[in-house]
């Protein structure tokens, strides 16, 4: 029986990725890094495989991109406590007085890491969120493809999975042997 949020697998592996990168990046993902972590280590391990780690499709929501049924996976893992929702206060100075503001919350995780994805899937997962660690500026430079994929995407629209062709990558000794070669020939 097909439920509302998809099959069970696809759950289970997307439960598996958001555990693993909350406990990669602790206290430090609010929803919009959390769901551009998954985004971008599905679309990194389709580039490779072409085919998607969980399966889910992916929304081109106003800040990110976010996975189908998202607010009711987290609502289930929040409920389960394996995830908590956490809010995120900051000191700031206003008229020479230091106050505690609101920046919103983020997600912590204590539960043990689920063992649903293979070891090329979980590489994938690890690769994004070691190169992000919650620096979204820098998705524009580590994944501009995959960025300007999503963006691309109408708003409130299915993301669809495509294979980006691959750049030609050239060894610095060959290109310059035959660069020297055409310069004295």
């Amino acid at each position: 029986m097909i439920s509302i949020m998809g099959n069970l697998e696809n759950q289970q592996k997307l439960r598996a990725m958001i555990i693993f990168i909350l406990r990669k990046l602790p206290s430090k993902l609010n929803r919009i890094a959390l769901c551009k972590n998954l985004y971008y280590s599905e679309m990194h391990y389709f580039q490779k495989t072409g085919k998607s780690i969980s399966g889910v499709d992916y929304l081109h929501i106003e800040g990110s991109p976010m996975p189908r049924h998202f607010n009711e996976i987290m609502a289930t893992m929040v409920e389960s406590k394996e995830v908590r929702v956490v809010p995120q206060v900051a000191p700031e100075v206003i008229e020479g007085r230091q106050i505690m503001v609101l920046r919103g919350m983020v997600f912590e995780c204590d539960a043990p890491l689920v063992n649903a994805l293979s070891r090329e899937e979980l590489r994938a997962v690890r690769m994004v969120s070691s190169t992000l660690q919650n620096e979204m500026n820098l998705e524009t430079r580590y994944f501009p493809q995959y960025y300007q994929h999503y963006v691309q995407a109408g708003l409130f629209e299915v993301i669809p999975f495509i294979a980006f062709p691959k750049r030609p990558h050239l060894k610095f000794k060959a290109w310059s042997r035959k660069i020297y070669r055409l310069m004295w020939q």
